[in-house]
């Protein structure tokens, strides 16, 4: 039986470049996804072996989507990619219930050597990424003891500062995610006082920092 993927990006060359490789190689693509909400209403759908998820994208992140994905099928396989090669990041995908993760820059075939392992029930890591996890020397990763303050956050907190970092207005959020306006304010609100960042440009600057969007 051929492997069924669903390709979650931002970036359409990148989607469409990712679904040529893999149909090249006897993929199926069952579809692909511009942001976190697509990839989990089409991993619903479509039941596929793997999902290919992008970290950064917009309305919602690949973390997010990537936790729910699993918690509605244990069995579907994620398989994060990301440009973010940073230690917090990466143990944050994984918490979320990712097999893989594999870097932007990497070759084709890695990503085709990861969708092997993670099929066979294997975790996998870019190697140059995995060295600074069993290598002391080489570790340019943070202390496990600085510990990320966005995990005060809440799953709903977590929604709101991505689109406040993306640049939504309050109505815009509230729209958008089914809230009121005054549970969007209370909200950012909140992660304001958790996090001790009190202006737009602060929380967006920590949301770029967590991954939970990207530069473009």
């Amino acid at each position: 039986m051929k492997t069924r993927v669903i390709i979650a990006d931002d970036h359409a060359i990148i989607r469409e470049g990712l679904k040529s490789l893999l149909e090249n190689r006897g993929i199926i693509v069952s579809a692909i996804a511009k942001n976190g909400r697509e990839a989990i209403e089409s991993a619903v759908l479509h039941q596929p072996d793997i999902v290919i998820m992008d970290i950064a994208m917009p309305d919602l992140n690949g973390m997010e989507a990537t936790a729910v994905i699993r918690r509605e099928d244990p069995h579907i396989k994620i398989i994060g990619l990301s440009m973010h090669s940073g230690k917090n990041i990466i143990d944050k995908m994984f918490s979320s219930g990712a097999s893989g993760y594999i870097l932007k820059e990497s070759a084709f075939e890695e990503l085709h050597e990861a969708i092997r392992e993670v099929l066979k029930g294997n975790y996998y890591l870019t190697p140059s990424i995995a060295r600074m996890y069993v290598n002391p020397e080489e570790n340019a990763f943070q202390s496990m003891e600085d510990i990320s303050k966005s995990k005060e956050i809440s799953k709903k907190e977590r929604e709101v500062l991505q689109l406040v970092a993306e640049g939504l207005k309050t109505r815009d959020i509230a729209d958008r995610l089914s809230l009121s306006i005054k549970t969007v304010e209370s909200h950012r609100r909140n992660i304001m006082k958790k996090l001790c960042i009190f202006t737009i440009a602060g929380l967006t600057k920590f949301a770029i920092q967590e991954g939970i969007i990207a530069i473009e």
